[in-house]
C-alpha cells in the first residue's frame, strides 16, 4: 500500500485489498454496520492492542466515523514500521455494503 488514505471506491473496486480492518468506533456504532471483515477495536484500547493485531497483516485498514482519529492512528501504526492506511472521510463517505451483529 502506498500513501496514507484509502477512498471508499478503492475499496469497492478492489484496488485496494486490505488484510485486516480495524474499524475503531464504539462497540455501539460497529453493531449497527461496518465494513465487511472488520474487526472492532475502540479508539480507546487502539494503542494497547492494535500493534499486536496488526503484526501479522501486510496491509491494514484503520476506519472510524470521519477519517481524522483513524488517520491519526494510521500514523502511529507506520511509526511502528505497519503497513496501514485509512478510509478517508471515514464511514460517512462509505457507500457499499455493510456487516451488521
Amino acid at each position: 500500500m502506498s500513501g496514507l488514505a484509502v477512498h471508499s471506491w478503492e475499496l469497492l473496486s478492489s484496488e485496494v485489498e486490505p488484510d485486516l480492518i480495524l474499524d475503531i468506533r464504539s462497540h455501539d456504532q460497529f453493531l449497527r454496520g461496518h465494513l465487511p471483515g472488520a474487526v472492532n477495536l475502540p479508539y480507546e484500547r487502539f494503542q494497547a492492542e492494535a500493534e499486536s493485531m496488526a503484526a501479522s497483516a501486510d496491509n491494514v485498514l484503520v476506519v472510524d466515523p470521519a477519517g481524522a482519529r483513524a488517520a491519526e492512528m494510521a500514523v502511529w501504526l507506520r511509526g511502528r514500521g505497519l503497513n496501514v492506511r485509512y478510509l478517508k472521510g471515514g464511514m460517512s463517505t462509505w457507500r457499499g455494503p455493510l456487516e451488521a451483529k
